[in-house]
């Protein structure tokens, strides 16, 4: 099978493919995908800060101060609107895994802090998430959006899937991350073209 468009999006063929897995389980995969920060557009970096004191006190003490939310280093990204990218911060973590984390990655139950903030003020879980971070394990590069097993953080544990008795789509696995970049009728749209239903 070929790789699909769809809304300008160029659906790569490993998103097609089905795997005997399932969905990770945070309290088994310890959020290993937020081990070592996200790219960010500038705008998406505004609307954090923006929210800063609603995101506080879903974080730890030692990690409230907004001026080490972000690495500094900014980095021309054709894939940002703005054409523009910088990292969230990344801390040390002894008590996870890898050693590091997101700053925005609670130690205590491994969940967002931007999430939990979005939940806690009765918003959309993801809006204040990172778009890339939403995505994950796709991603997006001149319009492909396709899984991102090149990625090292993939290979180490961050690929979001654990083993299952039967094979499965991964475009069925990850449906809402596609939703989110297709639209619910984008994503019907490719249930459409693949033959499938839900």
């Amino acid at each position: 099978m070929e790789s699909l468009t769809i809304k300008g999006k160029r659906v790569g063929i490993n998103v097609l493919e089905a795997k005997a897995t399932q969905r990770c389980i945070t309290t088994e995969c310890q959020s290993w995908c937020c081990t070592g920060g996200v790219w960010i557009d500038s705008w998406e970096k505004e609307k954090i800060l923006a929210q800063a004191e609603k995101v506080k006190p879903h974080l730890p003490e030692g990690r409230r101060d907004e001026t080490r939310w972000f690495d500094g280093e900014r980095d021309n990204h054709l894939d940002f609107p703005s054409g523009w990218g910088e990292g969230t911060a990344v801390v040390d973590d002894p008590t996870h895994p890898a050693g590091t984390t997101c700053i925005f990655l609670r130690p205590a139950d491994r969940y967002c802090a931007l999430q939990t903030a979005s939940i806690a003020n009765g918003d959309h879980p993801w809006s204040f998430k990172p778009f890339y971070c939403i995505l994950h394990p796709l991603t997006i590069e001149h319009d492909h959006l396709h899984l991102d097993d090149a990625n090292e953080i993939y290979h180490e544990g961050g690929h979001c899937q654990r083993p299952h008795d039967r094979e499965t789509p991964l475009f069925v696995t990850f449906r809402a991350e596609l939703e989110h970049v297709l639209g619910e009728d984008g994503y019907a749209d490719l249930l459409r073209r693949v033959g499938g239903s839900l």
